[in-house]
């Protein structure tokens, strides 16, 4: 368990960006900032999956390097530096078509876009007794509760506008359309296990949905789960920034505020239950691996008989929300700070500080460092470069990623081609 969490950067390296938004003459960096607005052309347009393609990944607890020693992982070394809480969260997205034009003070975004997300969060007590066994717990009671799972993947066909209200103010909409293709989520999350004392005994408590819909639970593809008629959701990202000065401005945006409806191919598991059965005490891996567990999964089948049903569900976006500055240094030097933060389950804040420099018409280059719960050290950047109508742009909220990615807690990177067109008026 631990090796594979440890690796999801290698496969798929939360959601927050500190680095793209920045990156204005970048069309995608609308999907952040809906503020965004470059006085560089008129129209851009990009084509599947080299227009963007992200990556993500977050691990609140430890690195790989912290896991494994010697080419061997060893749990131990990380169980004990665990909080009563820890997440996972892995995902990305990526261009199926984008465009974008300008016509007079009004800018348009119209885009298609794939989006997968994983978000894990499990209990101390939970990696310890899957790792340890249960004989630390012998006469007490070990806590799963708020153990969670949510996996979505969904396409995203979207229309924004942003606008210039006043000569200081600047709004920004974007309506969206999703199409859910799978999900799977966790609710009611509540689980103890009692050890007796002698280990005689193993009892507790759980209440536990598991919630599926989509291709997960489909034997054949056809037009409607493929693209996700079935499971339709709505959203909204809202923006809007004020000029305080020549210099300075505020930005406030909102993004994924929204659900999508699954209703077909569900498949919903339900447990609520009390159980006691015969037990003994597990002292390290070795005992886990030789345990009878058979009969485990059969005792808890006969004790909790999982309710099955097929109803349709709802499942929420994790919103962000991004507070930014920004100060004019010189006409070719713009500084800023912000403020985001995802919201699951609580918040998860990330505080950053940068820079970004532009050279001619050619080159834009940011510079910044974010500071996030249990993980203060982040050094982002990223680039655009634009070459006749090509442009080419990376960016990176975790630069020492790119050389050493399994040394770092948090990954998010960026990349992609768009073509622009035209000169303002």
């Amino acid at each position: 368990m631990y090796l594979l969490i440890a690796m999801l950067p290698a496969s798929v390296l939360a959601q927050q960006e500190t680095t793209l938004p920045y990156l204005t003459w970048v069309p995608q960096a609308g999907y952040t900032d809906l503020t965004a607005q470059t006085e560089h052309y008129k129209k851009s347009f990009s084509v599947p999956v080299i227009g963007s393609f992200q990556v993500y990944y977050f691990n609140s607890a430890f690195n790989y390097h912290a896991l494994v020693k010697g080419n061997i992982a060893d749990p131990n070394l990380v169980i004990p530096k665990l909080h009563k809480l820890n997440q996972v969260y892995a995902g990305g997205s990526y261009d199926i078509f984008s465009m974008r034009f300008r016509k007079e003070k009004n800018f348009y975004h119209f885009s298609v876009r794939d989006v997968w997300t994983q978000r894990v969060t499990y209990t101390s007590d939970l990696a310890n007794l899957l790792w340890n066994g249960n004989a630390a717990y012998a006469g007490k009671t070990a806590d799963l509760s708020n153990t969670r799972f949510s996996g979505n993947y969904y396409r995203e066909v979207a229309m924004a506008a942003s606008t210039s209200l006043t000569e200081k103010l600047i709004v920004g909409v974007r309506g969206k359309v999703l199409m859910g293709l799978a999900n799977v989520t966790t609710t009611d999350s509540e689980t103890s296990l009692y050890t007796d004392p002698n280990g005689l005994s193993i009892s507790g408590h759980s209440q536990f949905t598991l919630l599926t819909s989509g291709m997960i639970n489909e034997d054949k593809l056809n037009a409607k789960n493929i693209f996700g008629f079935g499971n339709l959701g709505l959203a909204a990202d809202i923006g809007a920034r004020y000029k305080l000065s020549e210099k300075v401005s505020l930005a406030c945006n909102v993004n994924n505020i929204g659900f999508i409806h699954w209703k077909r191919s569900v498949k919903n598991y339900r447990v609520n239950g009390d159980y006691t059965s015969t037990g003994y005490l597990m002292r390290d891996s070795a005992d886990i691996a030789d345990a009878d567990w058979q009969n485990v999964i059969d005792t808890l089948k006969a004790v909790f008989k999982p309710k099955e049903d097929s109803k349709a569900y709802n499942s929420w976006l994790a919103p962000t929300i991004y507070l930014s500055g920004n100060y004019l240094l010189r006409e070719t030097t713009t500084l800023y700070a912000s403020l985001a933060a995802d919201i699951y389950h609580g918040l998860r804040p990330t505080f950053t500080l940068g820079a970004v420099q532009t050279f001619n018409n050619t080159f834009q280059v940011a510079l910044n460092y974010s500071v996030m719960p249990n993980n203060l050290f982040n050094l982002g950047g990223g680039f655009v470069v634009r070459g006749g109508p090509v442009q080419y742009y990376l960016s990176c909220d975790n630069l020492p990623a790119l050389f050493d990615p399994y040394a770092v807690k948090y990954f998010n990177a960026r990349m992609g081609l768009n073509f622009t067109f035209g000169k303002p008026e």
